[in-house]
């Protein structure tokens, strides 16, 4: 991942979809921000992102088989 249309699309798949989804996105997400290669801006924006949508989930109840 190196451009923004596939940060964006990232980005969309930590925010909705199956709680399976969710978190292999996260996951990708935190390999993206160990990869030194990629733009600091990109991985700035991402890390941005993943903090706040953490916060989010960290608010939210869970239910039924949910793991967070």
């Amino acid at each position: 991942m190196t451009n923004v249309k596939e940060l964006n699309q990232l980005m969309e798949k930590i925010e909705s979809g199956d709680v399976v989804s969710r978190a292999f996105a996260r996951q990708k997400a935190s390999d993206i921000l160990a990869t030194k290669s990629i733009d600091l801006s990109l991985r700035q924006t991402l890390a941005d992102h993943l903090n706040q949508q953490n916060l989010l989930l960290a608010l939210k109840t869970t239910v039924g088989d949910e793991s967070y």
